[in-house]
């Protein structure tokens, strides 16, 4: 894996909640999930109702659009994939946790939850070491120089895997 793909699998691991849209006919829908990211296989799930709009929407159009953002270290990430939907028991006892338990209540084996993987195929990371203080800086800087500012790293990944 190159040093932008690690990068970009280092960033989304870092955010607790991101915002996942899809088609709902013909409106972009956006809504906040908490994800499972797993670096080693380079996908995205979320655990969601069954029953949900997300899952009639998916089985529809299975185009995805993950929106990451760590603002209090500058980090933030845009994924664009398939999302396919799974009601697969295993897996969703291997994702299974207190945020389940909250959120959906019963068991693993008998709640009326899906699970979503996003196998991303486009990306795009912005990674600004500085902190709020010093862009702040560099944005002063550059409004009194003819120079643009420096916000950090920015890639543009078309695969990710």
């Amino acid at each position: 894996m190159t040093n932008d793909k690690q990068q970009f699998w280092d960033i989304i691991s870092e955010v607790s909640i991101c915002m996942v849209t899809t088609r709902d006919g013909g409106v972009m829908r956006s809504r906040p999930m908490a994800p499972y990211v797993d670096k080693d296989a380079r996908t995205i799930q979320f655990m969601t109702d069954g029953s949900s709009a997300k899952v009639f929407e998916l089985n529809v159009d299975q185009d995805i659009a993950l929106s990451f953002s760590n603002p209090d270290k500058m980090l933030f990430a845009s994924v664009s994939g398939c999302g396919v939907v799974s009601h697969d028991r295993a897996l969703i006892k291997d994702l299974w946790g207190p945020y389940a338990d909250v959120f959906f209540g019963g068991s693993a084996e008998n709640a009326d939850v899906a699970v979503v993987k996003i196998e991303p195929t486009q990306a795009e990371f912005w990674d600004n070491e500085k902190g709020k203080v010093a862009i702040a800086a560099e944005l002063t800087r550059a409004y009194f120089t003819d120079s643009g500012p420096n916000l950090g790293e920015n890639a543009k990944l078309d695969t990710v895997t």
